[in-house]
């Protein structure tokens, strides 16, 4: 089942001799359960497609659809929400409030919208990730591996129609990227969760079931490796 359609996505900025075209006509498909990397060097336009897909930004022509929803349609109220709902979005540094303990910050996605978490569930994901022992802890508490695995376990709690992870082991040595690589195949594989893996990095990329190419704001290849 189609989880994901981009169609003739551009997207320019500036305008006159100052105009930059970051994406240039992306098409785009990806279904329920897959494990998908895009890669590409600084300034190929991947960090762009990203910003598309999570309903951060919106591209200037095409039309995104996610989980049978067209974003283009949504103000900025809604394109919240439904990030919040639908797109887990996992980053680089982590982004979690170094107040809350680790369990509050997983739940907050859940906190915003006064709903309270299937318990099953919960636990499903934090053991699967390796966390369940630190719930209470803060996160400077944590190893940087350990803090990204709790921002993914946050991005997880909604039960996400679409997970981007943009460059997740950029900040960590390579033991480290490798267990997250490790974890974001586990959530893929058990609980069924579709991932976007954002990468500069060649050895994360041939981590995914399938690997698109992009360069100057377009495809280039879309490979299936298996």
């Amino acid at each position: 089942m189609e989880i994901l359609k981009c169609e003739g996505v551009k997207k320019v900025y500036g305008s006159g001799e100052n105009q930059v075209t970051a994406l240039n006509g992306i098409d785009l498909s990806v279904d329920k359960g897959e494990f998908v990397a895009i890669i590409g060097a600084s300034g190929s336009g991947k960090s762009t497609l990203l910003h598309i897909l999570g309903s951060v930004d919106k591209p200037t022509e095409g039309k995104v659809m996610i989980d049978g929803t067209d974003l283009s349609k949504l103000n900025r109220t809604e394109a919240a929400i439904f990030r919040r709902r639908k797109v887990g979005l996992v980053y680089q540094f982590y982004n979690l409030i170094p107040t809350l303990t680790v369990r509050k910050n997983i739940l907050m996605p859940l906190a915003l919208d006064k709903k309270k978490p299937n318990q099953e569930y919960f636990e499903k994901v934090v053991n699967s990730l390796g966390i369940a022992g630190r719930l209470d802890a803060l996160p400077n508490q944590l190893s940087g591996g350990q803090q990204q695995r709790v921002a993914i376990a946050r991005s997880l709690i909604y039960r996400p129609a679409l997970l981007l992870a943009d460059e997740p082991t950029g900040n960590l040595d390579r033991k480290n990227s490798k267990e997250i690589i490790d974890m974001l195949k586990l959530s893929n594989r058990n609980l069924e969760q579709t991932v976007l893996l954002i990468t500069h990095d060649e050895k994360v990329a041939l981590e995914a079931e399938r690997i698109i190419t992009v360069e100057d704001g377009c495809i280039i290849s879309d490979e299936r490796r298996r």
